[in-house]
């Protein structure tokens, strides 16, 4: 966002931004001394001329460079409009721009159903916003709450929604993908680095341990490897799960029957991604965890969802 944008807290009152569009419209380019002097004549406005101005460069309704302004031929859009509908463009493209730059998304807009509108928390407007949530207040897009919230004008409330649709609809299988590739990328480095350890471990059946994920995902573990150095046939099946934070992790419905079916052969290994690079670092490595998890209390098991059938 634009430099002179974010230093100021308020571009002005409704009047002061109505005059400084009077002065755009219908000009091939002005001073920025020629704005600040009109506008220091002119009775019962108030304005931040360096704000305002940074602020319809920000809407892309001017052009700003040194001491000139060069209203963009946006500026037509208010033109010729009332008051009010001139008002109405504005706050609808600071809209259309706040949902574009991600202010408002799932864990910042909640619908509150005793007041009966879309509310925001003001935490979703950082200080450099500040002149830009005061307009949409001061033009009655943004009602202030006393918890802190601030609520949406009903008249604006489609506005607000369609353009956080529009976010989802653009952003959400992109970046579902770009959260799987990464997750994908820390479960391969997980997998080989506990394959190392295996083999380390079991130097003279090294060659014989593998890893076993890319080629069959419904075996219900990584990888194959040994107990000891005289077991004959593959009698330990390794599940790696990387997590960052507290220990956690998914288990599939496949993996669980398969942890179920091999018990004391199934191992399940918790990998810290962030600990991985430490020489002394041991993940925990779980023994039979289908009976271990379901039967200890150190564990908490939540159903994250339900499969619903008509029988």
């Amino acid at each position: 966002m634009l430099t002179e944008l974010k230093r100021c807290n308020s571009i002005g009152n409704i009047n002061g931004v109505l005059f400084l569009v009077s002065i755009l419209s219908g000009k091939k380019k002005l001073s920025f001394n020629e704005i600040v002097n009109r506008c220091s004549l002119e009775k019962n406005i108030k304005i931040n001329c360096g704000g305002a101005v940074a602020f319809f460069q920000y809407l892309g309704f001017a052009e700003w460079e040194d001491d000139i302004v060069i209203p963009t031929g946006k500026i037509e859009q208010l033109m010729g409009k009332e008051s009010n509908e001139v008002i109405n463009v504005l706050v609808k493209e600071c809209i259309v721009l706040l949902t574009e730059e991600g202010l408002f998304d799932i864990d910042s807009t909640a619908f509150d159903p005793e007041k009966g509108h879309l509310s925001i928390k003001r935490s979703a407007f950082p200080l450099a916003y500040a002149a830009i949530r005061n307009f949409l207040t001061v033009a009655g897009a943004l009602e202030k709450e006393s918890n802190g919230e601030i609520g949406i004008a009903e008249q604006y409330e489609q506005d607000f929604s369609a353009q956080l649709r529009n976010r989802k609809d653009k952003f959400t299988l992109e970046q579902l993908m770009q959260r799987q590739a990464e997750q994908n990328k820390r479960g391969l480095e997980a997998e080989e680095y506990v394959l190392e350890l295996e083999r380390k471990r079991l130097p003279g059946k090294a060659y014989k341990i593998k890893r076993i994920s890319d080629f069959d995902v419904s075996a219900g573990y990584d990888i194959v490897s040994y107990n000891g150095q005289d077991s004959v046939i593959y009698d330990r099946f390794i599940e790696v799960k990387c997590f960052v934070g507290k220990p956690h992790f998914y288990w599939s419905e496949n993996e669980c029957d398969v942890a179920r079916i091999k018990g004391e052969k199934y191992v399940l290994c918790l990998v810290d991604y962030l600990r991985m690079s430490e020489e002394d670092y041991v993940p925990e490595y779980i023994v039979n965890p289908y009976e271990c998890i379901f039967t200890d209390d150190t564990w908490l098991v939540n159903t994250a969802s339900y499969k619903i059938q008509k029988i």
